[in-house]
């Protein structure tokens, strides 16, 4: 169970409500906390949440999709060249959304926290506050997915394992200032203990992420039949592109909101983190 408090502020008689969940204060990680915080904050705050998948999550999948349909087309021409050119640059993009997508977790963690702590994030201030650790996430996010690569090798499960532990590194990072490697100590010691319910409750995100990507992708294969698309013509007909954005937005929403929402939670629930004290890292 949990305990919502709603605190209605009132400013220059304009009325906003926001809400603010926190802990039981029993040491144990809530996902229905969890959950509902992550979506209060959506609710909350539609222009830095949409904002943030757009810019991070939509912008990515919408340049995948158009070098994937290039490279389809060399491949059709026999141009082996080409064909390993795109490859590559497939391979640059996918790093890039890695990265893109780190700069949106700590863009969503200054606004989540800021939120929790009574305060009124503007998308400014949180963007400003995610680029601020816009070196120190690319090495993260380079040394993260190296690892989880390296661990998924191996039989899946440590790659699970490494995932579930590391699962809030990035908003330790950014609003613990731990540093890189301290990043993934800090959210080893945060997860210990209630990694069962992280792992569940990654999978459930996982399996809700496929629920809503099969219906835009049954509705982009529809709207692509009615028009008759030929790959031959040129580029990707606009169903797939704006499916592929769809798909940029909903992945980086629900994973950069779940994340620092998780995060919340488990210090609260472990430390009793209290109101203002990790703003002080901004201050």
């Amino acid at each position: 169970m949990f305990v919502a408090a709603s605190i209605i502020l009132l400013d220059g008689g304009n009325q906003a409500v926001a809400t603010t969940i926190h802990g039981s204060g029993d040491g144990r990680m809530s996902v229905g906390r969890v959950i509902s915080r992550a979506f209060g904050f959506i609710a909350s705050r539609p222009g830095i949440a949409l904002g943030s998948a757009l810019l991070f999550g939509a912008l990515p999948s919408v340049l995948s999709q158009l070098v994937t349909f290039s490279a389809v087309r060399s491949a059709a021409s026999s141009s082996s060249s080409l064909v390993a050119g795109f490859g590559m640059l497939q391979l640059l993009i996918m790093l890039v959304s890695l990265v893109f997508s780190g700069l949106m977790q700590a863009t969503i963690t200054r606004g989540l926290v800021i939120e929790h702590e009574g305060g009124r994030p503007s998308f400014g201030q949180c963007l400003a506050g995610g680029l601020r650790f816009a070196v120190p996430i690319v090495l993260f996010m380079f040394l993260w997915w190296i690892g989880l690569l390296i661990g998924f090798v191996f039989l899946i499960v440590p790659g699970l394992i490494l995932l579930t532990m590391w699962s809030v590194a990035v908003p330790a990072l950014v609003e613990e200032g731990t540093g890189i490697f301290g990043a993934f100590g800090r959210s080893r010691e945060l997860t210990r203990g209630s990694r069962w319910r992280i792992f569940g409750l990654l999978i459930m995100l996982l399996v809700l992420f496929y629920i809503v990507m099969a219906v835009v992708g049954v509705l982009g294969l529809s709207t692509s039949a009615l028009t008759n698309f030929d790959s031959s013509d040129g580029g990707p007909p606009l169903a797939f592109l704006i499916g592929a954005a769809l798909s940029g937005v909903i992945f980086n929403l629900l994973w950069s909101t779940i994340q620092p929402s998780l995060f919340v939670e488990l210090r609260d629930a472990k430390e009793g983190g209290g109101t203002g004290d990790l703003h002080q890292v901004f201050a």
